[in-house]
């Protein structure tokens, strides 16, 4: 004969022998997760809900924002500035989530938060440098802005240019 458990008992396994008739099937406890009216699961039933997926979005979003972020703070220092900031505040959230439990790229929020400080440094050191230049330089770009608005020919505006360079260069 096979070592085939009997039909009638689909939780034995094979080899394994037959209780006897008069003794209830063996009691495994109760399942875990919550407990509903029948003693199951409240949500499916016997194994309580299925493991969570990983929500990995705010990490990589973090990163992602961070990167656009440091190439535009060197393009356009006022965007990349606010995207840094924006990158900032997603790799703190991802990190809190990886933290947690609830997300598994906590290497892909480091960077994000990385790369958006990063960029606000860029950025701030640009609208500063930017910033100084125009205010000590405010007069001299003021005489270039009306003697191009007065120039009335191209030799005149060149005439004008010149001018702002060798006023400048002092």
């Amino acid at each position: 004969m096979s070592d085939l458990p009997p039909r009638n008992d689909p939780w034995s396994s094979p080899g394994q022998s037959q209780p006897p008739a008069n003794q209830p099937p063996p009691d495994y406890g109760p399942p875990s997760g919550g407990q509903g009216a029948s003693g199951y699961g409240a949500s499916s039933g016997y194994g309580g809900e299925p493991p969570r997926q990983p929500s990995n979005g705010v990490g990589i979003a973090a990163l992602v924002v961070g990167i656009v972020a440091l190439v535009l703070s060197i393009l356009f220092f006022p965007l990349g500035l606010l995207l840094g900031i924006v990158a900032v505040v997603l790799g703190i959230v991802g990190l809190r989530k990886a933290k947690r439990g609830e997300a598994t790229n906590k290497g892909m929020a480091i960077a994000g938060l990385a790369t958006g400080a990063i960029a606000i440094v860029i950025a701030g050191l640009l609208a500063f440098f930017v910033g100084t230049f125009l205010f000590r330089n405010q007069d001299e770009l003021g005489n270039l802005t009306e003697c191009i608005e007065d120039a009335t020919t191209p030799e005149a505006q060149q005439a004008c240019q010149e001018q702002f360079e060798q006023d400048f260069g002092q």
